[in-house]
């Protein structure tokens, strides 16, 4: 079953949040999109984790920027898992399903973060897999300033005329909105600019129900068997 919809950090409600069985099960599940987090170690290598310090997800403490990639692998998250690299993760999934890599950067936080991510997908000619996004507009323009190729997206809690400008002129084809503010008028509005909307992070399934009303705007979720039921439900009425 191909699940047009993106895996918020793999499959997080059984298996560890960014790591590579969550990745790997969300894929062998049919979701056609996949949705993980980017630090920079010490030694300047793009490492996959959500939070900037390390206490809530491994056996480890302190914040992500302090260790180097060696050590940070070295940790432990539950079920054995490690923290991958994002070399590790787009080998694995390369050809497999489209990514969409969010910047975990707040101003220059990573001096060279964006700078290591790019050059992590052109080694890897992945440019075609994977859209980068952001909070962070800097961060999103120094994307754009070394590469006129790669897609980018601003994530962002509602939505305005600015934003909408802001993101044709830096040449943005998406944008992620909480769920909660996406309106009929955005939705119509992206469509005409060619931007694909994505909504986030709907894990109840009366909102799933909703935007199946709208099959232009794509779901993120953490909870990728309830999309499924209610995929399979609304194809069957």
């Amino acid at each position: 079953m191909i699940i047009q919809a993106v895996a918020h950090r793999g499959y997080p409600s059984k298996y560890p949040e960014n790591t590579m069985s969550s990745f790997l099960k969300a894929v062998e599940l049919g979701f056609t999109h996949l949705e993980l987090d980017v630090h920079l170690s010490k030694d300047g290598i793009p490492v996959v984790i959500h939070d900037h310090t390390l206490d809530r997800m491994t056996n480890g403490t302190g914040r992500v920027a302090d260790y180097t990639a060696s050590e940070l692998q070295s940790l432990q998250i539950r079920q054995d898992e490690h923290i991958p690299t994002l070399e590790e993760v787009l080998r694995a999934l390369k050809g497999k399903i489209q990514l969409n890599i969010e910047l975990k950067q707040m101003g220059s936080y990573y001096p060279l973060l964006e700078k290591r991510v790019l050059e992590v997908i052109e080694e890897l000619s992945m440019l075609d897999q994977v859209v980068i996004t952001s909070f962070d507009f800097d961060a999103l323009e120094k994307i754009r300033e070394r590469s006129g190729d790669v897609r980018i997206g601003l994530i962002t809690f509602g939505c305005s005329k600015a934003i909408l400008d802001w993101s044709l002129e830096i040449g943005a084809t998406f944008l992620s909105i909480h769920h909660a503010f996406v309106t009929e008028h955005y939705i119509h509005q992206c469509k005409e600019l060619g931007i694909q909307l994505m909504a986030w992070t709907i894990n109840e399934t009366s909102v799933m129900k909703k935007f199946q009303e709208y099959p232009s705007v794509w779901i993120c979720t953490d909870e990728l068997e309830s999309f499924i039921d209610v995929l399979e439900l609304s194809s069957s009425l």
